[in-house]
Parts: C-alpha cells; sequence; structure tokens
C-alpha cells in the first residue's frame, strides 16, 4: 500500500487553506445548515440507528480524554526510565525480559514519549481552542434554535451546552484520525471516512448543524499538523538513525517496566 506523503497534508496549515475554509464555513452556515439539517429528518430510520447506535457509541469508546491518559502514563515512565537504567540489577531483568539492550529501551522510551507529547498537546491544544469559539461565537445547536428559539448566534454565550460551533465531537474525530495518518502513513482513506462518520453523526444526533462539522473537521486536522510540522518533525527526525523497538516491542516493554 502506499504510503502517504506527510508534505502535502502540511499545505493544509497554509493561510490561503484558511481563508478558503471560512469562505465555504459561511457559505454552509447561511445558505445550507438549516436545509440540509430538515433533509435529513426525513431520511431512513436505519441510517439514524446506524449513527446512533454504532457510529455515535464508537465515538466514546476513543474519548479523546482516554487518549490524554494514557499518553501521560508514558511520558511519566520516560521520566522514570533514567532510575532503572542506573539500576543494573533491574535493568539486566528488563534486557532479558525484552531482548533489548539498555540503549534501546531507553532510546524507546524517548522516542515513543515524544510521540505521545505531540498526541497530548494536539488534542489538549484543539479541544481548548474548540471551546473557546463555542464561547465566543455561541452558535446554538439545532434543538435550542428550532424548538427552543434560541438566537442563531448569541456571541459570548455562557451556556456551553447551548454551543455548537465548532463540533467538539468532530474535532476529537479529526485530530485522531491525522495523528494515525502522521504516525501510520497508511489507511488513510479509511481512517478519514471514519472521522467524517463520526463528525455526521453529530447531525443525526441533532447536536450539530453541517457548518459546524465542517469547520470543527479542519480545526481538528490543522492543529496536530501544525505542531508536527513545527516542533516535532526535527525532533523525530533525531531518532532516524537510532534502534528504536517496534510498537508491540514497546508495548511488551511497559508491561515489564510496570513490574520490574
Amino acid at each position: 500500500m502506499k504510503k502517504t506523503d506527510i508534505s502535502k497534508i502540511e499545505d493544509l496549515t497554509s493561510l490561503k487553506f484558511l481563508v478558503i475554509v471560512l469562505f465555504f464555513s459561511l457559505i454552509i452556515f447561511n445558505f445550507l445548515d438549516i436545509f440540509i439539517y430538515e433533509l435529513t429528518r426525513n431520511l431512513p430510520k436505519i441510517i439514524f440507528y446506524f449513527f446512533q447506535n454504532i457510529i455515535d457509541p464508537f465515538s466514546d469508546i476513543v474519548d479523546p480524554l482516554n487518549i490524554i491518559i494514557l499518553c501521560l502514563i508514558i511520558i511519566f515512565l520516560n521520566s522514570r526510565i533514567h532510575l532503572l537504567i542506573r539500576n543494573k540489577k533491574k535493568c539486566k531483568l528488563l534486557e532479558e525480559k525484552t531482548g533489548l539492550s539498555s540503549e534501546e529501551i531507553l532510546n524507546s522510551f524517548t522516542y515513543y514519549s515524544t510521540i505521545c507529547k505531540h498526541w497530548f498537546w494536539s488534542l489538549s491544544i484543539a479541544g481548548i481552542i474548540c471551546n473557546i469559539m463555542k464561547y465566543i461565537i455561541g452558535v446554538s445547536r439545532p434543538k435550542y434554535f428550532l424548538i427552543e428559539n434560541y438566537e442563531r448566534i448569541n456571541f459570548f454565550n455562557l451556556e456551553h451546552k447551548v454551543s455548537s460551533f465548532p463540533s467538539g465531537h468532530t474535532q476529537a474525530a479529526f485530530t485522531l484520525a491525522l495523528l494515525l495518518i502522521i504516525y501510520t502513513r497508511n489507511f488513510t482513506l479509511i481512517i478519514v471516512c471514519i472521522a467524517c462518520l463520526m463528525g455526521i453523526s453529530r447531525i443525526f444526533m441533532s447536536m450539530h448543524f453541517p457548518s459546524d462539522i465542517f469547520f470543527g473537521a479542519y480545526l481538528g486536522a490543522v492543529i496536530p499538523i501544525l505542531l508536527y510540522k513545527l516542533e516535532y518533525k526535527k525532533k523525530l527526525k533525531l531518532f532516524e538513525k537510532t534502534k528504536i523497538a517496534r510498537f508491540k516491542e514497546f508495548l511488551k516493554l511497559i508491561y515489564w517496566k510496570l513490574f520490574i
């Protein structure tokens, strides 16, 4: 399978692309949001069942908070690995259990910890920006606008549950999608399709309009790419000539690290 060219993905961080996204977000917001939302209400029930009972529960499984906690655990373990390496008895035991040298163990933890920092900051920063935008712009969710007669836009709205733009679920889905694409460089189409389905599900859950999904996808995608381009790309290149444990070996390494 042909690997994804990351340099092409980095073009998403350009100012030109941002202007295009903002332009289409305004078009969708003003002319298509309500039309598309009401159109979905007339679709067969099986489509609603698919999004509500299959896609939406999957979104809960890949909750960003769970991934952030996992990343913090690995970062913490990396901060403690130097102490273990200095303990000759424990280090030798870990080498025997994993088949890795002390240098490979240290380099592997540092390498995967760097990746976890990228994941942690991508999810955190994108989530914070998303929630700040919700508060500032104050676009009402479909339920509040169409049923409870809220204003479409209420700037600096303190009722967070009301605010819709951009979609937090979609932002999180695309942040995770782009992180997976950056580090696997395979299955790009499948990953993007799953992220799109997770975003579209928010319309069928009556939580968002299409413009919320559209801009949420952009926000979620651009943050991990920008951080990779400005910060982590150079750092990770330093490990190219160093022997690093494969991911399966690293999981085994974590397992034995916890028990030694």
